[in-house]
């Protein structure tokens, strides 16, 4: 039987040095195949640059970012809810990161997706479906079947809230012609007491070719502590991903990891 290939995408590249660098080491193995880079930190300018070498082996895109320590997500949603921004505003600002993006990786992103999904959001996704577009990137959605399956799966009402969320997003990526993943697994609330590991087996449970499988692997540094309330849960996730554990989980459920793949 034909192995399944997914994508595993490691978030927050840029958010602290000890992330960018926790991902780096699982690029260099192997352990990932994508990897969302957020710009708007100025550390972004040192580590961007050392995604070269895997440009060729791993999907490397844009984590475009509105929230950070000054605006919480709440408010951002609210905005986009209750007071629409300008469309073109948006569209600037999702020019911009990507533009920073290039001009520090050296290539355009692969795709783009938001940090916290923020990219589901009204106005948020029109902008980023049409810089997508003009780069030829494609589009990360979160949509998954809302099925029996998906309640055994971690976080099963955020994973439901992302799908549900997500489905305005996909028809509008359809109908400009970009191109998206086929399937989302990864969500988790960061509370919860069982093993990553048993996790992430839980995630992956018949997952299907062409689906992304977002992770948040990392070190934990003072930076990050600054910036994010989820630390030891990343340096766990790191340790799985680097062990011996994580390939033959891979290969007991008849999986492989690789970049996502478009015909024309």
């Amino acid at each position: 039987m034909a192995s399944r290939q997914i994508v595993l995408c490691a978030d927050d590249y840029g958010l602290s040095p000890g992330i960018s660098r926790g991902i780096r080491e699982l690029l260099a193995t192997a352990r990932l195949s994508a990897t969302s880079c957020m710009t708007i930190y100025p550390e972004f300018a040192a580590d961007g640059p050392k995604l070269r070498p895997y440009l060729d082996s791993a999907d490397i895109g844009l984590h475009f970012t509105l929230t950070d320590t000054d605006r919480s997500l709440a408010a951002v949603a609210a905005g986009t809810f209750l007071r629409p921004p300008k469309l073109a505003d948006i569209i600037r600002e999702v020019e911009r990161q990507a533009e920073l993006f290039e001009e520090i990786v050296g290539a355009p992103p692969a795709y783009i997706d938001g940090h916290q999904h923020i990219h589901l959001f009204p106005v948020i996704r029109d902008a980023v479906v049409e810089v997508a577009k003009k780069l030829g990137a494609y589009v990360r959605v979160t949509t998954e079947s809302l099925d029996l399956a998906l309640a055994r799966r971690p976080a099963a009402a955020e994973a439901a809230w992302l799908s549900l969320m997500s489905r305005t997003l996909a028809r509008l990526a359809q109908r400009n012609g970009v191109p998206t993943n086929n399937g989302f697994r990864g969500p988790r609330n960061f509370r919860e007491k069982t093993e990553y590991r048993d996790l992430f087996c839980a995630m992956i449970a018949g997952v299907g070719d062409g689906c992304i499988v977002m992770c948040h692997p990392g070190h934990s540094d003072a930076m990050l502590a600054e910036r994010d309330n989820v630390l030891q849960a990343r340096d766990e996730e790191l340790r799985y991903f680097a062990s011996d554990d994580f390939p033959r989980d891979l290969a007991n459920a008849n999986l492989t990891l690789g970049r996502l793949r478009f015909t024309a």
